[in-house]
This record gives C-alpha cells, structure tokens and sequence, in this order.
C-alpha cells in the first residue's frame, strides 16, 4: 500500500510539471482575470480503517469454541461530513489557473465506526467544533471561452491539494474518567485535535459576467476527489488539576502519524462560490 502511495505521487507530480510545461511556451501575460467570492463548501471524509487488530483478539476464542478456522472481517469505515462557509479567490493567468478557498466548519456529522474515537461515543461527546479550518486549493490549466463579450465561462482543473484542521472540546464527564493509580482525576480540560492533509485532482467551472470592462460579477463551482492521503494526526490537548497545560499525541509504529491504522481513505471537497469578477 505504501509503494502505491508513493508510485502515485510521483505520477501526479510529474503530471502537473509536464502541464506547466507545456503551457509557458503559450503564455500570455496580457491575459489575467480573476474573482474573490465567498459561498458554501461541502467536505465529506471516508475512511477505511484495519482490521488486524480486532481479528486478532476474535482469532483465539472463535478457534477454542468452533475449532480451526480462517475469520474474514468486515471493513470498519467512518464518514465524516463537514459544511461551512468559505471565502476564497481564483487567479488565471493565460492558461495557468489557481483556485482557492478556506472554509469554516462549525460542526462534524460523523457516522460509521471510528476506532479512535468510539470511547467518546459512550459520553455524548459533541459534534461541535471551533477554531476549525478547510484549505483547499486547485492548481492546473485553465481556458476561457466568450472572452471577447462581457459573458465568459472560465474551465479549469489540475491537481487538489486539501489540509484540514478541526477542534473540540471534550465533555466533562470524559475529562474525569482519567484519573491516577488512587481514582484521582488528573486532568479538568480536554481539546481533541485532528490534522488531514490529502492530494486528488479537480475540475472547477467559473460563469462571469462583466459590466464594465474590467469588473463584474461570478459564480464558481469546484469539486476536486482526494485519494492521496499524505498526513493524519490526532492528539489532545489539556489542563493538569494543578494548572499545567499538556499535549498528548495518538502514535502508531512510534510515529506521530495514525496513517498505518487506515485502509485507504478518500474525500470530496465540493464548494459554491459568488463574488466580483475582474480582469486586465
């Protein structure tokens, strides 16, 4: 899996330089137009975690009940849903076009499974989350089409480049079940962090309407499939009972990189932007 990772992001790499490329030759620097909005954005995570561990521990007992055997597991997935409202820009440069855009989530809608957080579950921890942050980006070839009227249709696409960072606090009644050798709580505040970082690729359609020569309005769409996960962390900040503020950070293999409990992982970032066009 990891090999087929890193074949895949040589790929996209060597794609995208070949793409910008093969557009200098071309490139008009007379030809610049662009648009800040702001709008909806849709992003949904799914994620496919391994089984090794839970087949394991149901291994020996099923073997001692039934006899010998071979245990096949179903996937365990999650699919976390996250809506916000964003704020970004787009900048074409005769055929090189970039799209970006920052959401704010207020809330996670999570379902499915989630090994990592299935403790949380059983104390009602909550779907809100703060200080929370999407940056999705597009970078790649784009083309205008009506360029000569006032009406123009800007098509772009290229590789997706996603980081997401979300926060919440965890409840009270969680914060107390940790607790010392003598049943002592240690701790009286709890902020889980969860960091992703993911490459795919996109498409991104821009209807613009000029009233003066130079300004007027647009309308954007942009969806971009990520299945190149590259960084997920999650770890915890808190407060000791004395005061003292401390991280602690979920590892696997000794790493601070919960990437080897995945299966595969991909997301969809879809966005809807209106906002004021302009061009030279």
């Amino acid at each position: 899996m990891n090999l087929w990772r890193i074949k895949m992001k040589k790929i996209i790499f060597i794609l995208a330089a070949l793409c910008c490329a093969a557009t200098l030759p071309a490139f008009n620097l007379s030809d610049i137009s662009g648009d800040v909005s702001i709008g909806y954005m849709n992003h949904t995570m799914v994620t496919t975690y391994n089984s090794e561990t839970i087949k394991q521990q149901l291994e020996v007992p099923l073997q001692t009940a039934l006899g010998t055997g071979n245990l096949t597991l179903a996937d365990q997935k999650s699919t976390d849903v996250y809506n916000a409202f964003v704020a970004g820009l787009s900048l074409k440069i005769s055929y090189l076009y970039l799209n970006l855009g920052a959401g704010f989530p207020s809330k996670s809608l999570p379902t499915g499974f989630d090994p990592l957080g299935a403790k949380l579950k059983a104390f009602n921890v909550s779907d809100k989350i703060k200080g929370s942050v999407i940056i999705d980006g597009l970078l790649g070839a784009g083309v205008t089409l009506f360029k000569n009227t006032p009406f123009n249709i800007v098509l772009g696409g290229g590789l997706g480049v996603n980081y997401i960072r979300t926060k919440r606090d965890l409840p009270e009644a969680f914060v107390k079940t940790i607790v010392n050798d003598k049943g002592e709580a240690i701790a009286k505040q709890f902020t889980e962090i969860r960091s992703t970082a993911s490459i795919g690729v996109g498409a991104d359609i821009g209807i613009r309407y000029y009233f003066t020569k130079n300004i007027g309005v647009s309308f954007d769409i942009k969806d971009t499939v990520y299945f190149l996960p590259v960084m997920n962390q999650r770890y915890y900040n808190g407060t000791l009972v004395n005061g003292q503020a401390f991280t602690y950070t979920i590892t696997k293999e000794q790493k601070q990189d919960i990437k080897s409990l995945i299966k595969y992982q991909w997301s969809n970032n879809f966005t809807a932007r209106l906002g004021i066009a302009w061009k030279l």
